[in-house]
């Protein structure tokens, strides 16, 4: 099954859960800025890899996470 990552989704993490600019979360996710702003308009979906890191982060920092945001099968949680 392919991963897809709803743009919108990338950017309310990355507003709202995180509180970071795009270059924090390029560091969180062990990319740079330029790969998160493809990620938040829809031209390229992150690796399982670089999704794991930023869980693995959110968690190290105890903020309010769902794995359901990340998965998705024509807008419901797969």
């Amino acid at each position: 099954m392919d991963i897809h990552i709803w743009m919108n989704t990338l950017k309310h993490i990355r507003r709202n859960v995180f509180r970071v600019t795009q270059e924090e979360m390029a560091s969180i996710a062990g990319v740079e800025q330029p790969t998160v702003s493809r990620w938040e308009t829809g031209v390229n979906d992150p690796s399982l890899r670089h999704l794991k890191r930023i869980r693995a982060e959110a968690r190290r920092r105890n903020l309010s996470w769902d794995d359901n945001w990340f998965f998705s099968t024509g807008g419901r949680a797969a």
